[in-house]
């Protein structure tokens, strides 16, 4: 059924009825692919998967034209190995045929939107929650994938740009909807032993998750609620410590707080 969606770039909704998982997803950020079909659009794509077993899919594909989504957020969809695909929405960047810089900067501006409109939706800092396939093939070691590192490259665009200009477009929206939008809560770790606990935290609360070393002062700013979990560091008075005398520990305190709301 085709449905269009009112929003900066219309996205059309068109739901595959092949290659669904129809498994619950409660995403934790965003993975970018390239299609590698030069040439193809966002609706050579959707016909290409809705017409028969291609055990891949994802929730989104751009070309220079159109958004369509194929794969509601909340479901899986299988874009990169088992683990990413159970945390992660995807988006397949269209290419166009031979080079030419015109469709290009129509699909990555799309893109850009997309992905900027859903890290406001979701409280996701970029950074943390923004990853290439090759990012996640090295991370899972699930796919070997590198896109779409490769077709941003043949535009001279890298995938440093493609974060810096996220980044630019969600302040650009904030502006747009009457200033900061608030994040209810933000779970703060360092890495390590203590991701596991803050990730209990971040399910329970559905809130974003930052790196102390990556955390920036407006993402504090844009929070009402902020909970540190593990060692003794906060980067704000207001913070909320959660921290026992080890891994263990910390971890019994956050589920000791899931269960009773206090610390």
């Amino acid at each position: 059924m085709e449905e269009a969606i009112n929003t900066a770039y219309p996205i059309t909704q068109q739901l595959l009825n092949f290659n669904r998982s129809n498994e619950g997803l409660s995403p934790e950020g965003f993975v970018i692919h390239a299609t590698d079909t030069l040439g193809a659009t966002a609706q050579n794509e959707y016909n290409y998967f809705n017409t028969a077993y291609r055990g891949a899919s994802a929730h989104y594909f751009v070309d220079w034209t159109e958004i369509i989504r194929t794969i509601p957020e909340n479901e899986v969809a299988f874009h990169a190995g088992y683990t990413a695909n159970h945390k992660f929405l995807s988006v397949e960047i269209c290419e166009p045929y031979g080079v030419n810089q015109t469709l290009f900067e129509e699909a990555w501006k799309r893109a850009i939107w997309l992905v900027a409109d859903a890290c406001l939706r979701y409280g996701w800092i970029v950074r943390d929650r923004i990853f290439s396939h090759q990012d996640i093939s090295n991370r899972y070691q699930e796919t070997d994938h590198t896109d779409p590192i490769g077709y941003f490259a043949r535009y001279g665009r890298t995938w440093a740009d493609f974060l810096t200009d996220i980044e630019q477009k969600i302040q650009e929206l904030k502006q747009e909807q009457g200033g900061d939008i608030p994040v209810k809560n933000l779970i703060l770790v360092g890495h390590g032993p203590d991701e596991r606990a803050a990730g209990y935290l971040a399910d329970y609360l559905r809130a974003p998750i930052a790196y102390l070393d990556g955390v920036q002062e407006e993402d504090l700013n844009s929070a009402q609620n902020i909970y540190v979990v593990g060692g003794n560091f906060k980067p704000i008075e207001r913070a909320q410590l959660i921290s026992g005398a080890d891994r263990y520990k910390t971890c019994q305190k956050v589920l000791d707080f899931i269960q009773t709301g206090n610390f």
